[in-house]
């Protein structure tokens, strides 16, 4: 063998075995920087397989809808339900977004062809639902959704849960993975976690106060609605330094009478009003004559007198969306300084920390507490 030929013999397989390291390097980068399939639990349960990077999102639920713009990927939004649609001052960034049915009723035909691609879906689109826990294996929400979406198999269907405060960390981490957001994810939930302990911190020692939660969409007094255990009202109340009367009866959201709520008599009264705008223009205004009115149909019941919320002047009402989702650190700061006036907290500057760490353009001096404090 000459020395020409023996050198070609060394380079040939040099040259192979080169070429094999470079496929196999680009093949463990392409593995690494995809990392999909990506499987998770949902919040009900459910194992979720997300098989490529989601590029388009849909959302049931208004409060996934703050998570998603709290990550940055509010231009991926491509369809809502139309309570966000129509609540522009407190989802912003997706007012201009393609309505897809309502929160409980999803039109299944538009949502398919928005999620086609030609004449395919590719499965880089996914529908977040509400999810309130689980009930015998079944959530409260996305399972209901199950049967509409079963012909678009391409469509990923996943429940989270944001209405209760000891779940929204965990899906918060859960759609950061989702979303390959888990930095921005983290961020949030430290963020969230410093508040909810300052608040905690704020109130520890302080005497329980007793408080009666009721539903602005109540009608009559013999049938009041209230929040009982389980229900994100009430864990906040506790986290808050109160005690809910309500949390030893049988229902999550049971059905009492005034008469039985003078028996108990609360230190403070909340009565919770939704609203389609981000809480009420400050007084004098149309929102605070409406607030006004509503207390004062508190105040005349028979008996009110005798509570010592009512002596104390302790009714409040209060905007019922601050208590759910990724702003209820605002909610919990509101309700802790309603149960204690003398805590170290302030509730406006955590709100205002909060607009920051969404970068929204929400409306400016509004108030979400009547009678002010």
């Amino acid at each position: 063998m000459t020395p020409k030929s023996a050198l070609r013999s060394f380079m040939v397989p040099l040259a192979l075995v080169l070429f094999l390291f470079a496929v196999w390097a680009a093949q463990a980068t392409a593995t690494d920087e995809s990392g999909y399939p990506k499987t998770i639990v949902d919040s009900s349960g459910r194992e979720v397989v997300i098989r490529m990077p989601v590029e388009r999102i849909i959302v049931q639920s208004g409060y996934s809808a703050e998570a998603v713009q709290a990550l940055g990927e509010a231009e991926k939004i491509v369809g809502v339900t139309d309570t966000i649609h129509k609540r522009s001052e407190i989802y912003p960034a997706l007012k201009d977004k393609q309505v897809v049915g309502t929160w409980n009723s999803f039109d299944y035909e538009m949502i398919g062809e928005l999620a086609r691609q030609g004449d395919t879906i590719v499965p880089n689109i996914i529908v977040l639902c509400y999810s309130y826990g689980t009930s015998g294996g079944k959530s409260y929400a996305v399972d209901s959704f199950e049967k509409g979406f079963a012909p678009f198999k391409n469509i990923t269907l996943i429940g989270l849960d944001f209405t209760n405060p000891e779940n929204v960390t965990e899906s918060m981490t859960k759609l950061g993975i989702i979303l390959g957001k888990e930095k921005e994810a983290e961020a949030y939930n430290q963020w969230y976690d410093q508040m909810v302990s300052q608040i905690k911190s704020a109130v520890k020692g302080m005497p329980l106060k007793k408080v009666y939660i009721e539903s602005g969409s109540s009608t009559g007094v013999s049938e009041l609605t209230a929040y009982g255990a389980g229900s994100g009202f009430s864990s906040l109340v506790s986290m808050a330094g109160g005690y809910n009367i309500a949390k030893d009866l049988p229902e999550k959201f049971p059905k009492v009478s005034w008469e039985w709520v003078i028996t108990q008599n609360p230190d403070v009264i909340m009565k919770y009003k939704s609203a389609d705008t981000l809480g009420w223009e400050k007084g004098p205004s149309r929102d605070t004559l409406d607030l006004e009115k509503s207390r004062n149909e508190v105040l005349a019941r028979a008996g009110a007198g005798n509570i010592a919320a009512v002596k104390n002047d302790r009714v409040f009402l209060c905007f019922s969306e601050m208590l759910y989702g990724l702003d209820n650190a605002v909610g919990l700061a509101w309700m802790a300084k309603l149960l204690h006036p003398e805590a170290d907290i302030d509730p406006d500057e955590i709100w205002q920390e909060y607009v920051k760490l969404m970068n929204a353009d929400y409306p400016d001096d509004r108030i979400f507490v009547w009678p002010e404090e």
